[in-house]
Order: structure tokens, then C-alpha cells, then sequence
């Protein structure tokens, strides 16, 4: 499916799509990437281009009969800073339905440049209650709700990011990119900083969901860096400079 500018929405009318916590938090972004807000606004704002692609990723979840699944708190915010900062190797840690990682994509897409690549260790939904909220539907697999058109550019990978990350970040050497998504774990959180460190370079931006604001601070003092975080939310961010 293409983008077509008939299908174009209004940024008011994808945070209704996405939930009212997905709304940009402009003065944020443009603090973690050290741009001007007028710009920061403007990449934001890009966003509305790729409305129909958003709302195919909507309808996906929507029709596997399920009203909620958790996902980044900051979609559109992860595709600003992609655009503002134009990494070529990203990686991802936590996929799920695919949230963060479609917005990663959309960025590269707008760039023409870059690379994602992706772990995850699926949790499978069983039956339709009682289960972990980001749990995937029977029948799909990590990142089911990403449309077919962005995937050329992804690298996808299922398995324990204990297992994955470290062999990942030898063969892609240095990191632009750095996302975490996963649950709330310290002991996997220190490990994902800590393994990320040595392939970090100036201009490396690195975003967490569900951090532990000790081990995320330290991590950003060691290279030099300041962490800033979205407002009454765990996601922190930081660019090295």
C-alpha cells in the first residue's frame, strides 16, 4: 500500500488512533536531539504523511478482537527523532505487535537511509483474557501488525535479547539507534546498558521505555551524556555528544 495524499489526516486525528498518551511532546524531543522546537514540530508533524499506514496498523490490531495492546508510549515521537537525528544502524529491543518498531521504520523511510534491526521474545496470548497485555494473538508472530511495504528494511530476530544482543552488536559494530521496549526488568535493563556502551559513538541516540532511572542516568554520565524524560512516563532518552 502507498501513501496517498487524499488519505492524509491531521496529527490530532492519529493520536486519536494511537490513545491520548501518544500525543508529541515537542519541547522534549527537541531537548534530546539539541534542535530547535520550530524544528522538532516540524518533523512531528511529518508524520500525518504516513496517516494511511497508520491506520492499516490500527485496523490490524483492531480486528484480532483484542481493544488494547501495550505498546510504545511514544510513536510519534520515535519517528521525529528518527528524522532529526538520521541513524543508518538502529537496533530494537522488544517488538510485540510491532508498535515502536513501525514508527522506527517510518523514519528510515522518510530518511532513505537506515537499517532495523529487531529482537524479540515473544509472549503468546492464550484465549482471549488473562494474559500479559502485550501479548501476541494466536496464529501471528512478533511484529504481525507491521505492514508488508516497510519491512524490506528490517532485520527481525526472535529470541532471549541475553542470547541475541551481544552477537548482534558484533556484527553491526556501531549503533546510531538504541531502542528499548521490554517490561520492567532491572537485572535485563543493566544488561542492555551495559552491553551497548562500547558501541556508542558521538551523535549515538539511545531511548528506553520502562527504565530504571539510576541505571539510565549512569549509563548516560559514562558517555558523557544527559538523560532527559517524557513527562509522567518512564521513557527516557539521550544523545551522546
Amino acid at each position: 500500500m502507498s501513501d496517498s495524499p487524499k488519505r492524509v489526516r491531521s496529527l490530532d486525528h492519529l493520536v486519536g488512533i494511537l490513545g491520548t498518551r501518544s500525543r508529541p511532546e515537542i519541547p522534549w524531543i527537541s531537548k534530546v536531539t539539541g534542535t530547535p522546537v520550530e524544528q522538532a514540530e516540524r518533523a512531528v508533524n511529518e508524520v500525518v504523511i504516513h496517516s494511511e499506514l497508520i491506520e492499516e496498523l490500527s485496523t490490524s490490531i483492531g480486528n484480532t478482537g483484542k481493544s488494547y495492546y501495550a505498546q510504545f508510549p511514544a510513536p510519534l515521537d520515535l519517528f521525529a527523532l528518527v528524522r532529526l537525528t538520521k541513524p543508518q544502524n538502529l537496533v530494537e529491543s522488544g517488538v510485540a505487535s510491532g508498535v515502536s518498531s513501525m514508527f522506527l521504520l517510518l523514519g528510515i523511510k522518510a530518511n532513505s537511509v537506515g537499517i532495523l534491526h529487531s529482537i524479540d521474545f515473544p509472549v503468546f496470548r492464550k484465549g482471549s483474557r488473562g494474559n500479559e497485555s502485550w501479548a501476541i494473538p494466536h496464529g501471528m508472530s512478533s511484529g504481525w501488525a507491521v505492514p508488508s511495504m516497510l519491512r524490506s528494511r528490517w532485520d527481525l530476530r526472535q529470541g532471549r535479547s541475553e542470547d541475541l544482543l551481544k552477537p548482534l552488536l558484533k556484527e553491526v559494530g556501531m549503533v546510531d539507534l538504541y531502542c528499548h521496549d521490554s517490561p520492567v526488568d532491572i537485572k535485563h535493563f543493566e544488561f542492555e546498558m551495559k552491553s551497548i556502551r562500547k558501541h556508542l559513538r558521538p551523535g549515538s541516540l539511545v531511548v528506553a521505555d520502562n527504565t530504571d532511572k539510576k541505571v539510565f542516568d549512569e549509563t548516560a554520565q559514562l558517555v558523557g551524556a544527559e538523560a532527559f524524560y517524557r513527562r509522567h512516563s518512564s521513557l527516557g532518552a539521550f544523545l551522546v555528544p
